[in-house]
């Protein structure tokens, strides 16, 4: 596998560079900047020749009940154990890489290098966009607000997609309310979470390690013990001045186990991570042992395709994967945490 660094060829060496190559790099860059993918295990099974494009997973389901009371020689009636299946099937999803003679010619810069760490990057985003929402089931609602408080069907919200018209002023995510400003009616796309526990903020617009350990309770109730805490990079800074903000740099833990891709410390006994593509205002956690598995179809491959009527040089990628959840417990989500001088106005 080449690195960043050994693929800053000079011209005269793209002939050389495999399509290959550049895809184990996409690769590479990717896996170290997901964040909510790499919280699912991998699962390989399906990169065997002439298997199929699905898999399926075993989900524990128990009617086990227990009987108290039981007079001296009585019996119970027996307890039932069953299991339900969670099946995957994997997406295909594809990337193309164009290099004109001139542009290879003339950059200042090496050419291949910047496309090939810019082609991982929205490679990755890509990936953690989809695992997120296939961990928080997101469904993409949308609602035409005829006055100045209109309500979507749909809650809590994860976050505002568009506007059509006018401009919003509040939002209140856990129960849908959105006020209006400017054109009425105005038609606006949101996402929101759909079958999983959530908890709003108890001071909205601010993120607070109280509603963190809420939602924490909440899975606990369930039996279910998250270890992992997302949160956008904005939301840190309200954190850091709760008082009730016990937060260990990752840098204390003295090299005695692995840190997750952005992962920046502990707080509540939760690994810290911090990623943009989690919308403001939004907690995530997450029981990575009972989350779920990402499944692996075909890893990313290339072809070079040579384009003299462009004079130009093309490179195909593609790659076969896909997320599934086996359990709907394992993730908790604290809302309506956006900051008091949220506005949103239409493109």
């Amino acid at each position: 596998m080449k690195s960043i660094e050994e693929l800053a060829l000079g011209t005269a060496d793209v002939n050389a560079i495999t399509a290959k190559a550049i895809a184990a790099t996409i690769e590479e860059v990717a896996r170290g900047e997901v964040r909510f993918a790499q919280l699912f295990k991998q699962n390989n099974d399906l990169l065997r020749d002439g298997t199929p494009r699905q898999i399926q997973f075993p989900k524990k389901g128990s009617g086990i009940s227990v009987t108290w009371g039981v007079n001296p020689a009585g019996t119970v009636a027996p307890s039932t154990f069953a299991y339900d299946a969670l099946t995957v099937t994997v997406t295909k999803a594809g990337m193309r890489l164009d290099f004109t003679t001139e542009a290879l010619e003339q950059a200042l810069r090496d050419v291949i290098k910047d496309h090939v760490y810019e082609g991982g990057i929205v490679y990755s985003e890509t990936i953690d966009d989809v695992a997120c929402s296939i961990m928080l089931n997101l469904t993409t609602t949308t609602a035409t607000i005829a006055s100045s408080l209109g309500t979507f069907a749909n809650t809590p919200i994860f976050k505002i997609v568009s506007v059509g018209a006018g401009t919003i002023s509040q939002v209140a995510y856990d129960d849908g309310v959105v006020t209006l400003t400017g054109s009425i009616p105005a038609t606006i796309t949101a996402q929101a979470v759909q079958s999983r526990m959530y908890v709003a903020a108890t001071a909205p617009g601010s993120l607070s390690v109280k509603d963190i350990q809420r939602a924490k309770a909440k899975m606990v109730t369930q039996h279910i013990h998250p270890d992992v805490l997302l949160f956008n990079e904005a939301d840190y800074a309200s954190l850091l001045f709760d008082t009730n903000a016990k937060f260990i740099d990752y840098t204390q833990y003295g090299g005695k186990e692995p840190i997750l891709n952005g992962e920046i410390g502990k707080l509540i006994g939760l690994k810290v991570i911090t990623s943009t593509r989690i919308p403001q205002g939004n907690a995530v956690l997450v029981c990575t042992k009972r989350l779920g598995y990402d499944v692996h179809k075909r890893e990313l491959n290339g072809v070079r395709e040579d384009k003299p009527e462009y004079d130009s040089v093309w490179y195909h990628f593609w790659a076969e994967r896909n997320f599934g959840v086996s359990d709907t417990l394992s993730v908790a989500v604290v809302v309506n945490a956006q900051s008091a001088d949220y506005v949103y106005k239409a493109a």
